[in-house]
């Protein structure tokens, strides 16, 4: 009978041991994601809204019933990406002992604007040709292009497409900007003024640039290439000889 009440027990065991460790587990990863959602309210409280935190391992002997605090690399802003954190625990005296570690996947969200339909390169970006997307941008390649810092440019004038944009993409910062002042073939004038000496030079823009750039410009009377920067799409000002 006795190894009948036995055998009985060691199933038991077995059959709650793997449950028992997925439950200890499981309140250890439910520990450390607080924690780490803490560390990122602390360390970056202005993005804290903006970034969601997933744990993706844990190892060591955590006790989910401890105060955890999680150490991370210099490096480690949590801006986006993996992220190995060292656990640390608050023993009963108070000091911090090591506990183990755990694998983070840090997702950043923001909102961006995406196209609503084609837009050719250099054709003007109005606001009624994008829209707001809340979405994840951790694996975006390139500063996506809030909303905010379109509204504050646009305030400063029109807005071209610097490329060809499909629809529906994701804006990048350098997929817009302000028009040129200048491009290449754009007759000019070139004003030089050192002391008394003052004249203009009618010339030919070789590249493209904004107001107060400095661009190569050719001049067919002097058969010379000068740099000027840019005053307006009409003038330049003599900056040196080429």
């Amino acid at each position: 009978m006795q190894r009948v009440l036995f055998s009985i027990f060691l199933g038991l065991l077995a059959a709650s041991g793997p449950q028992v460790l997925r439950a200890q587990e499981g309140g250890a990863e439910a520990a450390v994601q607080r924690a780490a959602e803490q560390k990122i309210a602390a360390r970056r409280p202005e993005s804290a809204g903006h970034l969601e935190v997933r744990v993706r391992r844990v190892r060591g002997a955590i006790d989910s019933t401890a105060r955890l605090r999680l150490e991370l690399p210099d490096r480690g802003a949590m801006t986006g990406g993996l992220t190995r954190a060292r656990v640390r625990a608050q023993a009963p005296t108070g000091d911090w002992e090591d506990a183990g570690w755990a694998t983070l996947r840090v997702t950043r969200y923001d909102s961006v604007l995406t196209t609503r339909s084609r837009i050719k390169q250099g054709a003007p970006v109005k606001p009624e040709d994008v829209e707001r997307t809340w979405m994840r941008v951790s694996d975006l390649h390139g500063e996506p292009l809030r909303a905010s810092a379109f509204r504050a440019q646009r305030k400063k004038g029109t807005l071209v497409a610097d490329r060809y944009l499909r629809p529906e993409r994701v804006l990048r910062a350098r997929d817009v900007r302000p028009p040129y002042a200048v491009d290449p073939g754009t007759d000019t004038d070139m004003y030089y003024r050192r002391g008394r000496v003052r004249f203009r030079l009618s010339c030919t823009v070789r590249e493209t640039g904004f107001v107060e750039d400095v661009v190569r410009v050719y001049c067919p009377g002097t058969r010379k290439t000068y740099q000027a920067r840019v005053r307006t799409a009409e003038a330049v000002t003599w900056v040196k000889t080429l």
